[in-house]
């Protein structure tokens, strides 16, 4: 049985590889991380995923980071497949939504299920009422051309 913690897992169940780095701190800070039990190693991880968000996936550790009009996704963003479940499909990256962006036009906010509409030179969600009356004028112009949706 291999000594030591357990090792941290990606999302595939793979062990993460880690690597040593010396820092260099005041004393005082050092002797407040002790007295408050704060794990070093934690902070550092924790502090550098916060200072680079957006920048580095939380979850897998990937720089591959796209930006769409619905948000920020870890990688893979042209992989259908992967956007729609959240998985590695054998890139390494685990294709998470990191944050999502308010709609141009209502301000709602975009979650993992909504859609994104082009109206104009903007774009709309699922929500928005414009969006909405479109799909419906669509929906009537459709139906008397005997396009039956």
């Amino acid at each position: 049985m291999p000594a030591g913690r357990p090792p941290e897992l990606d999302s595939n169940g793979k062990a993460i590889e880690k690597c040593l780095v010396n820092a260099t701190i005041p004393t005082k800070l050092r002797d407040f991380l002790r007295q408050h039990n704060i794990n070093r190693s934690e902070l550092l991880r924790t502090a550098a995923l916060k200072l680079m968000e957006l920048k580095i996936c939380p979850y897998c550790y990937s720089h591959d980071i796209n930006e769409t009009h619905k948000g920020w996704q870890c990688g893979n963003s042209s992989d259908s497949n992967n956007w729609v479940k959240g998985h590695d499909s054998g890139t390494g990256n685990c294709g998470r939504w990191l944050k999502y962006k308010r709609c141009e036009l209502c301000e709602a906010a975009h979650a993992p299920e909504s859609r994104v509409y082009a109206l104009g030179d903007k774009v709309g969600c699922d929500q928005c009422p414009e969006i909405i009356k479109q799909k419906e004028d669509n929906r009537k112009i459709n139906v008397v051309f005997g396009n039956d949706l």
